[in-house]
């Protein structure tokens, strides 16, 4: 099981996510047809620090399923509440890279800008691919 981040850490953590904020796209930069969408998430393992990642590349007008990929591995970070990016951006870069092309657009079970340092995981996904990324998160952030 992991620890809990020091003090030390957790700073560092959300300074790393003010500083990468402010490389965050908010304005539309999307190609004029977007073709492919794809989704991911991850799900826990509920008696272990077992995460997997899914990622599944859609046709954007049919919405048929042209890919998918899936990605086990290990929390390599804890879970802390506004740093959750840190623990999921890992196995969903894995993820999408397993796909047979880039998409040209990614949607993320997960905050964006809805975030108390304007840096959810779908911004930490877009700065870092280069992906055009949008949140999507099935539950309020709340704290």
């Amino acid at each position: 099981m992991l620890s809990v981040l020091s003090a030390a850490d957790q700073a560092a953590a959300e300074q790393e996510q003010r500083h990468l904020a402010a490389l965050v796209v908010a304005h539309d930069q999307l190609p004029t047809a977007i073709k492919t969408v794809a989704g991911v998430d991850v799900a826990y393992s509920p008696h272990s620090d077992l995460l997997v990642a899914a990622a599944v590349l859609l046709d954007a007008t049919s919405l048929e399923i042209q890919h998918t990929a899936i990605v086990q591995q290990r929390a390599t970070f804890p879970y802390v509440p506004g740093l959750f990016s840190f623990r999921e951006l890992p196995p969903i870069q894995q993820a999408l890279a397993q796909l047979p092309r880039s998409p040209d657009l990614v949607i993320c079970d997960g905050q964006g800008v809805a975030h108390p340092r304007r840096f959810g995981l779908a911004c930490h996904l877009g700065v870092t691919t280069g992906l055009p990324t949008i949140g999507c998160a099935k539950t309020r952030l709340v704290g």
